[in-house]
């Protein structure tokens, strides 16, 4: 119960401040969490018996589509970190709650990593910035422009192609998991 409980912190922290470092562009935190909110809720409907969750899910789905039809680029309203962190932290949450095994599949493993399939993009974010950050022998905590939107418009792109691509990006990866 310790390892798991400890598990259990460390996911809820992972994340949540995965989602707030997806908050650097308009529409780009809202977007990804509204995506993989959509995969979470239809790999949790396929299981069955899990209709709370899966309402709960579509239920922050729905209000964050609702926000970003006013923080997409040009923004009008703003996340902010207090709407950045409960959107992680509920997301989080909401994936420790649901059940993503089958014991007719068996495949534990799978399981497991669908979460992390359907969020590598904030996890592949995060942890690239962490290490530039590490290698840089800049603090962990201070912002800069190594997130991957913010390559992507130095390569050219503007803001608002830049988040359709990570768009596009998380809905790829949330089709893959739907395989596990």
């Amino acid at each position: 119960p310790i390892i798991i409980a400890m598990a259990i912190i460390v996911w809820l922290v992972a994340i949540t401040n995965s989602i707030n470092f997806m908050d650097n562009m308009d529409g780009l935190c809202a977007g990804v969490s509204a995506i993989s909110l959509l995969f979470f809720s239809l790999a949790t409907w396929a299981l069955g018996e899990q209709t709370f969750m899966v309402l709960a899910m579509l239920a922050l789905m729905g209000a964050i589509l609702g926000f970003l039809k006013y923080n997409f680029n040009p923004a009008k309203i703003f996340m902010g970190d207090c709407g950045s962190f409960f959107i992680g932290y509920m997301l989080a949450c909401l994936i420790v709650f649901s059940t993503f095994y089958s014991s007719k599949s068996g495949q534990t493993a799978l399981a497991l990593a669908m979460p992390f399939v359907i969020l590598a993009v904030p996890i592949f974010d995060t942890l690239t910035v962490i290490a530039l950050r590490i290698k840089r022998g800049l603090p962990v905590y201070q912002g800069d422009l190594n997130h991957f939107s913010h390559r992507l418009v130095s390569l050219g792109m503007t803001h608002k192609n830049a988040v359709l691509l990570i768009y596009l990006v998380s809905l790829v990866t949330g089709s893959s998991a739907l395989l596990l």
